[in-house]
C-alpha cells in the first residue's frame, strides 16, 4: 500500500516542475471540476513555492451547465460575458500558464444532455477564449492536461469492483502510468522522454511526408479495418513529449530559472504522454478508418465510429446510436478535416493495462490517433510565427474545436513515404521498427 498523501504531493510538484515548468514570476491557472478541489489546492501549493506571481482555480462543473441547459433558450445558450474574451487577451499578453485536472464526478451526466446544446456551449467558449487559446496550441505558452480519479470514473473503468477498491485499483494505475511508482519519477520521465526525442528526430530527419495506415483485420463489410493515406504540409515538424518554442536555463524538467527571450519553456502538454504528432495537410487524406477506442464528441462517449475520406474530407461516417453526435460535430466549421495525426507505440504502459479509460487523455496515450478539427501550427516548421492567411496557404486547418479519436491496435502497420520517394517502416503490429527507433 502506497502513502496516497505522498503520493499527492509528488504529483503536484511533478505538474509544476516537469509539466508546466512554471516559472518565477509567472501567473497559472488551475481549471477544475469541484471534486479535485483539495489536490488543486496543493499543487497551488506547489505554484507558489516554485515562485507563482498569481494562481486562480476556476471550477467547471457540469451539473451548473446541466441547468444551464434544461433551462435555456437556445439563443442564450451562445452567450458568455464580455469580460472572457478580456480575459483571454491578458492571460495571453501576461504568459499565463494553464492546467486542466480532468476526471468527471459523474460521467453518465453528458449522456443526459442535448448535443447540439452542448455543441453552441463549447464552440462559445472556444471563440471567447480563442486569443489565449491560440497562444497555447502555437506552444507559445505552457499548458498542460493531467488527471485525477474519481469514484464514478473508477467504477466505469472497474465495473467488477466495489466502489473503494475501484477506486483504488485505478489510482494504482494511474500512478503507474504517471511514472510515480519510479524511485525516482523525474529521472524516469527523461529517460522516457529521450526515448521520445530519439523515434522524433528519425521522423524528422528522415522527411516523411505521407503516413500510410493499415490494419488488415476485417472489418464488417470484410474490407481492411483502416486503409488510410495521410499527406502532410510541405515542411512538416514532428513533435512529442516537450512541447514549448524554447527552453530554459536548465533541463526539461525545470529548475525554477528564467525563461531566456520571449519563447515559452519546456513543457509537456499532457502527463501522461506517450504521442509523437504533426499536422496532416488538410486537402491530402484519403481512404477509411475505425475507432479503436471511444471518442467523446461533446463529451458524448461514442464507440465504433467509422470515417471515409476523400481529398481531406470526411465523406461518409457511421457511428451507429451516436450519429447525431457526430451530425452536430461536424456541423462545425472545419471539423471535417484534420488537425492532427499522433503516433503510439503499443508498448505504452496505458495500453499494456488492457484498460479501456473512457477519458481522451488516457486512451490518446495508448493508441494512435487523429484529431478532427483545430491544427497545431508548431506541426509545420515555423508554423507559430504564420498568419492565418499563411497558416490556411500551407494547408493548415483551422476550426472551432478540436477532437481526437483513436486508431491504433496491435494490428496496425504504418509506412512513411518520404521526399526522395523512399519508404519507411514506422510501425509493425502496433510497434515502432527498429528503423525508426535508430
Amino acid at each position: 500500500m502506497t502513502d496516497r498523501n505522498a503520493d499527492l504531493e509528488q504529483y503536484a510538484q511533478l505538474l509544476i516542475r516537469l509539466g508546466l515548468n512554471l516559472q518565477s514570476g509567472q501567473s497559472l491557472v488551475i481549471k477544475t471540476e469541484p471534486i479535485h478541489r483539495d489536490f488543486a489546492l496543493l499543487v497551488a501549493e506547489a505554484a507558489y513555492d516554485a515562485g507563482a506571481r498569481y494562481v486562480q482555480i476556476e471550477y467547471s462543473d457540469m451539473r451548473l451547465q446541466s441547468i444551464r441547459i434544461r433551462n435555456s433558450a437556445e439563443e442564450d445558450l451562445e452567450h458568455l460575458p464580455g469580460y472572457f474574451n478580456e480575459m483571454a487577451r491578458e492571460r495571453r499578453d501576461e504568459g499565463w500558464a494553464a492546467l486542466s485536472l480532468v476526471g468527471e464526478e459523474d460521467p453518465s451526466l453528458p449522456t443526459q444532455l442535448d448535443p447540439a446544446s452542448l455543441r453552441i456551449l463549447q464552440t462559445a467558449e472556444y471563440r471567447a477564449m480563442m486569443p489565449w487559446r491560440e497562444s497555447m496550441m502555437e506552444m507559445k505558452q505552457q499548458w498542460n492536461v493531467a488527471s485525477l480519479p474519481t469514484p464514478a470514473w473508477a467504477q466505469k473503468v472497474f465495473p467488477d469492483l466495489a466502489a473503494d477498491e475501484a477506486l483504488d485499483r485505478f489510482w494504482d494505475e494511474i500512478r503507474r502510468t504517471i511514472r510515480l511508482d519510479a524511485d525516482d519519477p523525474f529521472a524516469a520521465w527523461q529517460a522516457h522522454l529521450a526515448d521520445l526525442e530519439a523515434a522524433r528526430s528519425t521522423l524528422q530527419d528522415r522527411q516523411v511526408r505521407a503516413l500510410h495506415f493499415f490494419d488488415p483485420t476485417p472489418a464488417a463489410d470484410g474490407k481492411p479495418s483502416t486503409d488510410l493515406t495521410i499527406g502532410l504540409t510541405d515542411r512538416p515538424n514532428w513533435a512529442g513529449g516537450v512541447g514549448g518554442l524554447g527552453a530554459p536555463e536548465g533541463d526539461a524538467a525545470g529548475d525554477g530559472s528564467e525563461e531566456t527571450g520571449e519563447a515559452a519553456p519546456v513543457f509537456l502538454p499532457n502527463i501522461p504522454t506517450e504521442e509523437l504528432f504533426t499536422t496532416p495537410h488538410r486537402l491530402r487524406v484519403n481512404g477509411w478508418t475505425r475507432t479503436s477506442r471511444p471518442s467523446f464528441p461533446f463529451r458524448r462517449e461514442v464507440e465504433e465510429v467509422t470515417f471515409r475520406f476523400e481529398e481531406g474530407r470526411v465523406v461518409e461516417f457511421s457511428a451507429g446510436e451516436g450519429q447525431e453526435i457526430y451530425e452536430q460535430f461536424f456541423a462545425v466549421e472545419g471539423t471535417r478535416y484534420l488537425g492532427e495525426v499522433a503516433l503510439v507505440d503499443v508498448s505504452s504502459p496505458i495500453f499494456q493495462s488492457g484498460l479501456v479509460y473512457y477519458n481522451t487523455l488516457f486512451d490518446e496515450n495508448a493508441a494512435c490517433h487523429i484529431a478532427f478539427g483545430q491544427a497545431y501550427p508548431i506541426g509545420l516548421v515555423g508554423g507559430a510565427e504564420l498568419s492565418p492567411d499563411e497558416l490556411n496557404a500551407a494547408g493548415v486547418n483551422k476550426s472551432d474545436l478540436h477532437l481526437d479519436v483513436m486508431i491504433g491496435t496491435p494490428t496496425l502497420n504504418v509506412t512513411g513515404h518520404l521526399s526522395d520517394g523512399a519508404e519507411l517502416a514506422i510501425m509493425r503490429a502496433g510497434r515502432y521498427t527498429p528503423a525508426l527507433m535508430g
